[in-house]
């Protein structure tokens, strides 16, 4: 009987911390739509991406990384985002794009713009109205030079292990 009691305890004891790790994990969570360490640049030919198309010319990236959270403010850096045959950053200023799947279909919401350096360097912090609900997010970055979006480098997934 003793022995069983260990158990009982022992199990109790476990689904605490697993419950505890969870709760702790989903507050985390919680306020973040999407964060992303790297970003993919357009190719050549480039291709449209959620009714959003490339930009015109193969881009390359060093780094992008960023965050959406759920009250809709974007943070987003980029180094390095330029067109390869131009070996430089031809267009300011870049902006960003959240692109959610919702029940009506795809939603993309734009940013302002924000300074971007010939050197493909730009940090970009504003906020948008997301839809609800705004699932699979991805984040575009990208100008408008002749009026209509155009993306340069998008979000990766991150691997869920």
């Amino acid at each position: 009987m003793a022995l069983w009691r260990k158990f009982v305890v022992v199990g109790i004891g476990a689904l605490s911390l697993l419950g505890a790790s969870a709760v702790s994990v989903g507050a985390h969570e919680g306020n973040t739509l999407i964060e992303f360490d790297s970003m993919t640049p357009v190719g050549h030919p480039p291709v449209t991406e959620r009714g959003i198309p490339g930009g015109g010319a193969a881009w390359s990236i060093v780094s992008g990384t960023g965050s959406v959270d759920r009250q809709g403010h974007v943070s987003v850096t980029v180094n390095g985002l330029i067109v390869v045959a131009a070996g430089k950053n031809p267009i300011t200023p870049f902006q960003a794009v959240v692109s959610c799947i919702t029940p009506a279909g795809v939603v993309n919401v734009e940013t302002t713009g924000a300074p971007a350096s010939l050197a493909g360097d730009s940090t970009i912090n504003a906020t948008v109205d997301l839809p609800h609900p705004c699932k699979d997010p991805v984040v575009f970055v990208g100008g408008s030079p002749r009026g209509s979006f155009l993306w340069f480098a998008m979000s990766t997934a991150e691997d869920e292990d």
